[in-house]
């Protein structure tokens, strides 16, 4: 298995999202705002990009997926939302970044 490379046995309490420390420890449990933090510096270095949260990632998500025609029972399922009418505010909402931004922000990525 992959954790064993680097002497991590898997176990209940194993963290799902972990990362390498400033002090080279391995398999440190993701503050809560981490990706919040990466992504305020990614828009720091990059104006031309539009703000995004996870939170607005996952209500374009939603919204991208019910445009290609993905059931909103489906959705709902991804999302883990307990009912579809939760998940219908994520797809007819304006909390969504523009497409046109995101095909920057994934060109910028392939480089």
């Amino acid at each position: 298995m992959e954790l064993a490379k680097f002497n991590i046995i898997q176990s209940d309490e194993q963290y799902i999202f972990t990362y390498i420390d400033t002090k080279g420890n391995v398999n440190s449990p993701l503050h809560a705002d981490y990706l919040n933090n990466k992504m305020k510096s990614v828009e720091r270095r990059h104006k031309e990009l539009t703000h995004a949260t996870p939170h607005k990632l996952r209500h374009t998500g939603a919204t991208l997926a019910k445009q290609f025609g993905t059931s909103l029972e489906d959705i709902s399922e991804a999302l883990t939302h307990s009912d579809t009418l939760t998940t219908k505010t994520y797809v007819n909402t304006s909390n969504v970044i523009p497409m046109a931004v995101g095909e920057i922000a994934y060109r910028n990525l392939k480089k």
